[in-house]
Parts: structure tokens; sequence; C-alpha cells
């Protein structure tokens, strides 16, 4: 069976202008000299280097047809959420990627999927954008990052948000993004996407959980990146603290591990075993492939390493395609 890879970052390869001299410092923009790679600035610092598999669909589908994927649910390069600027100017950068995102569906779709920006500094302008992000670009959902400004997911203010989200059938990843303990520890910056990327977004999903999000918003269908990070090895000791806390003073209705499997998460972990243990204990039929293509860290071989992990065929299509459509609430056609 193919594989729905919905662990895949798209950057545009124009950008708006800045739209004042207060932002530019940390606006984004292309620096190359011709349209196959270049290094993408923020102000006049560079931020990372890219080649054309991150906006050319042409280029990306060589990819794909290598490594037997089908299609990729497509998401915008985490830095581009933009959580930092006002809410006004992350709308012109969320405009920007999110109309990349629809025109690669719109080129093939057949083989793409995405999930867009939003400006969730500013809740209410975040709910009103939802219904852009599905009638106006056509796309199934959206990208956070794992916390917004240093504020968990779970806090009360995104509430509205989540109605939102539910109410409207769009599923939510989320992805590691500035992560809260990297700024108060002392290791290299290059130590983050390795260390702490996995403990933020471990803190995302607890959140979610903890704060009862998901009894509010049964409906609610939310994916967290790199396999939940640190969430699965943590399970245990969260149920252990429900028991031993009365529910943590009511607010969780069932154990956290039982909240877990009501939340989906990406195959990412780079770790076979870690792998088998999610897809058989943390969230059963609630793993779906993903590579953080196209980033020199991402799943190498999707389709080899996935057929050879120990499990069942079941779990194994489970893992290729069925969670990913469950996530995406689609059922979509093998070519």
């Amino acid at each position: 069976m193919p594989i729905i890879d919905v662990h895949c970052h798209v950057s545009p390869f124009e950008y708006p202008p800045a739209p004042s001299d207060d932002v530019a410092g940390r606006w984004p923009c292309m620096a190359c000299e011709s349209r196959a790679s270049g290094t993408l600035m923020l102000g006049d610092k560079p931020f990372r280097p890219l080649d054309n598999r991150s906006w050319d669909a042409e280029r990306r589908l060589e990819d794909m047809d290598r490594d037997d994927v089908a299609v990729q649910v497509l998401s915008p390069m985490p830095e581009l959420l933009s959580y930092w600027h006002s809410p006004a100017d992350a709308v012109i950068l969320c405009d920007a990627v999110n109309a990349q995102i629809a025109e690669m569906i719109a080129a093939h779709p057949g083989r793409f999927r995405g999930l867009g920006a939003v400006p969730l500094q500013d809740p209410a302008a975040a709910t009103r954008y939802l219904k852009r992000i599905k009638d106006e670009f056509g796309l199934s959902g959206v990208e956070l990052g794992s916390n917004i400004n240093g504020k968990m997911l779970g806090d009360p203010s995104f509430e509205a948000f989540y109605a939102e989200a539910e109410a409207l059938g769009l599923s939510i990843f989320v992805h590691a993004l500035h992560p809260v303990a990297a700024k108060a520890a002392a290791m290299p910056p290059v130590d983050t996407a390795f260390v702490y990327f996995p403990i933020d977004v471990a803190m995302a999903a607890a959140s979610i959980a903890m704060n009862g999000v998901l009894d509010r918003f049964p409906g609610l269908r939310i994916a967290f990146s790199h396999g939940g990070g640190a969430i699965g090895s943590i399970a245990g000791r969260m149920d252990t603290g429900w028991n031993a806390t009365n529910g943590y003073g009511g607010r969780m209705a069932e154990a956290p591990s039982a909240t877990l499997r009501k939340m989906f998460f990406d195959s990412n972990v780079l770790d076979p075993d870690y792998l088998c243990y999610l897809v058989r204990s943390v969230a059963p039929g609630r793993i779906f492939a993903g590579t953080d293509y196209p980033y020199p860290i991402m799943q190498q071989d999707p389709a080899r390493f996935i057929s050879n992990l120990p499990l069942s065929k079941t779990e194994i299509q489970s893992l290729n395609w069925h969670a990913a459509e469950t996530f995406l609430n689609e059922r979509i056609a093998q070519s």
C-alpha cells in the first residue's frame, strides 16, 4: 500500500514585502540566484537553506513517486506561523503561505491536501480566519505551533477557536515551534530540533489532555508531530498522577492514557521500536506516516522503513493510509 505523508512542509519562493520598517527585521524573504535553491532570510539574517522542493510541486512529485508516497498533506514551514508579528501583519504571511498550498493542491488535487496557517496570537482573529481556510483556500485544516508565544494550547483563551474548528470539521496538526524549555536552557541552538522539539510537543499534548479540551470538543481531530514527542513515555506517570489526585482536581474525566487514544500522532520518531510502541499501545489506529519532508532530518525511504516494522498487516495499513484518512475525515482514492 502507498503512503499518505501527513508531515510535509511548504515555503513560498516569493513573499509579500514587509508592511513596515518595524517588522522588517523578522520578515521572511528568499535570497537566491535562481528558482532552484536559495536561503530563507528573516530580515538580513539567514534562517535556512532551501531548494525547490519547498515550492515546486513538480519537483516534489518526483520524490513522492520515488518514495511510493501517493499523497502529501502540505503545511507551512513552522517559522512562517508568525505568532510574533501583529495579527494584521501575520495575516499577510498566512495569506501568502496558504495561497501557495492551495495553488499546489489545485495543480495536483489527487496528490496533495493542505493544512494552513492562522494568526493564533489573536484567538478571535484566528477563529474568524478558519472559514477562509475552508472556503477560500480549500484546505483540510490548520497547523499550529506547540505553544503560542509561550502560552500552552490548553489555555482557555483558545476555546472558541477549537469550537469553530470542530464545527467546520477542520483538522489540527501541532508542530514544535520555539520550545519553551529551550529559552531557559544553556544548550547550543542547534540542539533545539533534536532535544527540545519533542519536549515541547509533549507539553502541548499534555496541556490539551489535562485541560479537558477533548472532553468539551469530542469531535475535534488533533494530531501532534514527532510522535507526540515524549508524551508516550510519560503516559504511565500521567495515569498515576490522575489516580493520586482525583483526576487532577477534577480537570480530567478519564485517565490520560484514554485521552491520548483520542489524539493522532505522526510516525516521525526515527526509532522503529518506539514507533511500534506508539502504534500498539499509545494510540492504536491513530498513528499516521509523517516524514518532515523536505528537511535534512526527515525520515528517509518511508515505505521501506514502515514495511520493515514488526507490525501486523492491519497495523501497517493503518500507519500507511487509514489513520491519515481518519484524521482528515476523508476517503482518499488510491491511484
